[in-house]
């Protein structure tokens, strides 16, 4: 799955941008799985739970980066 979504082999520096990548596609996903009335409940609750994911790494990189780097203005976006 990770290779999929690209997510293996890229430089940290590519990191932030490819999980907003992703979460742009789950939230999309989402959206048409919401709009449906007859859906599977468990793909709603797949892409739910994949999006709360993505928003912790996304979070825990963002956490990093303003501990690695405290006085680069860049960490402080």
């Amino acid at each position: 799955m990770l290779s999929e979504a690209g997510l293996i082999d890229i430089t940290l520096d590519d990191f932030p941008e490819r999980i907003k990548a992703a979460k742009n596609v789950v939230i999309g996903r989402l959206r048409e799985l919401l709009e449906l009335t007859t859906t599977i409940q468990e793909e709603r609750q797949s892409v739910a739970y994949s999006l709360g994911t993505l928003k912790k790494l996304e979070t825990t990189l963002q956490v990093d980066s303003c501990q690695s780097n405290p006085g680069d203005p860049q960490s402080e976006k």
